[in-house]
């Protein structure tokens, strides 16, 4: 005896037309002559067979379907469904024709009619076990397709019930259909048992669902979870995208020595193709004690046309030269930012690496700027700067100008009055060994 053999269900969230995969091969009853040439009396029908009739429209319906003539096939169909409304039909031909209207409804996308459909088959007796797990897949699925997210869920959660075999697709959509409806903490345990699955099948897991994962961890403020999937992950499918997301991650929970080092090995990979990533790695060097190499970082990325040489990159990467000691790289940048600002900070700030250098007219130079600028936070600390520089170069005068002009300010009252009483004195000395060196020359003449 043959029987029917029906689709498998499908892996797909969004496929469920099985019209392609569907063969009948289905028992019938059919009245048989004898020997002598009169016909025999039609044999007892089993509740799982079809008669001649049912299974003879039920050939037209696929071909119709088969040829894409949906309207004729569903009014084949309906000759089947006067029988089932006549009480005419047993229990696999009721299943069959649902089906069937089922099928030809999700083909033509009115997945309305094929839920009713499904659930006529719901209303029927004496369901086997294979055509309940399979009416209850393609429901939950439908009402997926349809965004009806509650409704699969209690779908799936009835086919999990009663399934004979854990379905791990079955636990996938309900994990996504959770997340769907923003159910995080609800969508995790049906992924991770997706997941589970897949595994004792020896199967790949797939990458989406790893991101899916992550993302659930991530909602729920879980980094130490989204940081374990996501470590799985660059193991497993050496994304470039999960190899950027992963000194985030790291930073989330703190680990920050491991968040530098997943910076530099990702530019090492070429995976950093963008401004905000090669600073994080510039800033991750920096904070890592290591400012030589945040100024090769940026000075790389600024030279390749990544970083943009605005005000802020060109003083970030003034700051690293200058923190690794390298003042005559420090300058040019800084001088650069300082053109670009709107208050004479950085300008002050410039005074003071040329003096470190000891170049004091370029110092004096970028106080000055400073000055004209204006909106500096401690004018009197620059003052105090011009004084010394002024002093290095002997020009006392002017510094004592400077001195004079910090003193206004009472935070630097009794330094500016050092400075003072220092640019006199040296003033003074400067002054008489002037005049010896003239008396001197003078004598010898």
């Amino acid at each position: 005896m043959r029987q029917i053999i029906f689709p498998k269900l499908l892996p797909s969230l969004v496929k469920f037309v099985f019209a392609a995969g569907i063969v009948l091969a289905m028992p019938f009853a059919t009245a048989q002559d004898d020997d002598d040439g009169r016909r025999a009396p039609p044999e007892a029908r089993s509740s799982q067979t079809l008669s001649r009739q049912v299974f003879t429209r039920i050939n037209e319906v696929m071909e119709l379907r088969d040829m894409e003539n949906y309207v004729e096939a569903l009014q084949v169909l309906g000759e089947v469904r006067e029988l089932f409304d006549r009480d005419r039909l047993n229990d696999r031909e009721k299943f069959v024709m649902w089906q069937f209207f089922a099928n030809i409804f999700q083909i033509q996308e009115n997945y309305d009619q094929a839920i009713e459909a499904y659930e006529q088959i719901m209303r029927l007796p004496n369901l086997q076990q294979e055509q309940l797990e399979q009416t209850l897949f393609y429901l939950g699925s439908l009402y997926y397709v349809q965004e009806q997210f509650p409704q699969a869920i209690q779908q799936f959660t009835e086919y999990n019930n009663i399934a004979l075999e854990p379905n791990e697709d079955v636990y996938f959509r309900i994990g996504t259909a959770h997340y769907q409806l923003e159910q995080f903490q609800e969508s995790i345990p049906f992924i991770l048992r997706n997941m589970e699955i897949l595994r004792s099948k020896n199967e790949a897991i797939p990458k989406n669902t790893y991101d899916l994962l992550r993302a659930l961890y991530f909602n729920v403020e879980d980094y130490v979870k989204a940081y374990q999937v996501l470590r799985e992950a660059v193991v497993l499918y050496n994304d470039p995208d999960d190899w950027v997301l992963l000194p985030a991650v790291l930073g989330q929970i703190e680990r920050f020595q491991e968040q530098g080092q997943s910076y530099y090995v990702n530019d090492v990979l070429g995976h950093l193709d963008s401004d905000a990533q090669l600073i994080n790695l510039a800033a991750q060097l920096y904070n890592s004690d290591y400012p030589y190499g945040c100024a090769r970082i940026m000075e790389r990325g600024m030279a390749d046309g990544i970083i943009e040489q605005d005000e802020g990159n060109l003083s970030f990467l003034s700051t690293c030269y200058q923190i690794a000691r390298e003042d005559a790289k420090a300058a040019p940048p800084l001088e650069r930012a300082a053109a670009m600002a709107d208050d004479g900070e950085l300008y002050a700030r410039l005074g003071r690496i040329y003096s470190t250098m000891t170049e004091w007219e370029k110092s004096i130079d970028a106080f000055n700027q400073a000055m004209e600028k204006g909106s500096i936070d401690r004018p009197d600390q620059v003052y105090l700067s011009m004084a010394r520089a002024y002093m290095e170069l002997n020009r006392y005068d002017e510094g004592l100008e400077a001195a004079r002009a910090a003193q206004r300010d009472e935070r630097s009252r009794d330094t500016a009055r050092t400075w003072v009483t220092v640019l006199t004195r040296e003033k003074e000395r400067y002054e008489t060994l002037q005049r010896q060196r003239r008396e001197l020359a003078e004598f010898f003449r």
